[in-house]
């Protein structure tokens, strides 16, 4: 015996279904990022490096929402992002610095994960098309 219950919603023209293409970041708003993160290191290292200010925690807090973010490999070579943060890296507050040497350490796993890609399709394909005369 089937119940009415047992079924799914009926699905109505005017929902929209969730597309499943990754989003991605747009270079404009990883330099505004960027640019505020180092703008608040800048004012964080003027009040002094221990010290916890809330521009110290504001660019902590950055860092971490652009090590969550999903970059192409394209993106963060096409932008000044990576050379940002290795002078963030070099910041005299420990938690930026540490931060900032976290997300320079996964961009640089997105990098060499993308670079091994390449080679491995490039081995693939050359060993497909290869002539034989």
């Amino acid at each position: 015996m089937v119940f009415p219950d047992d079924f799914p919603p009926e699905i109505t023209k005017g929902a929209k279904k969730r597309s499943r293409k990754r989003r991605t970041v747009k270079r404009k708003d990883l330099e505004e990022l960027i640019s505020v993160a180092t703008r608040a290191a800048h004012v964080a290292r003027d009040k002094g490096f221990y010290v916890a200010s809330p521009e110290a925690i504001r660019c902590v807090e950055i860092l971490r929402i652009m090590r969550s973010l999903p970059l192409t490999p394209r993106l963060i070579t096409k932008t000044d992002a990576f050379r940002a943060l290795l002078f963030l890296a070099k910041n005299g507050n420990p938690k930026i610095r540490s931060e900032s040497k976290a997300v320079v350490d996964h961009w640089k796993g997105i990098l060499a994960n993308n670079k091994t890609n390449k080679t491995s399709l490039s081995k693939r394909f050359s060993k497909g098309f290869a002539w034989t005369t």
